[in-house]
């Protein structure tokens, strides 16, 4: 079974994990609703900003407006 674990970059710059085995996440207008395995949920607000589907099954989410990307920013965490 291949569940994401979903990640927040602060304002900081620092990677912060929301929530492992997370089954859904679902768009709203200023971010996502997340549901985990055992059925809890938590919201978080930003975009997303990297996904991976083969080496560690995350997302990565961050809040465009408060940070500056870099070329590193894109890579493959």
């Amino acid at each position: 079974m291949c569940l994401s674990n979903i990640f927040y970059i602060d304002s900081d710059g620092q990677q912060q994990e929301v929530m492992q085995n997370v089954v859904r996440m679902e768009a709203h207008d200023d971010g996502f609703m997340l549901t985990g395995l055992l059925g809890e949920q938590k919201f978080v607000q930003g975009e997303v900003k990297s996904v991976d589907f083969v080496n560690k099954h995350s997302v990565v989410l961050w809040d465009k407006d408060t940070q500056s990307a870099t070329k590193e920013d894109y890579a493959c965490f």
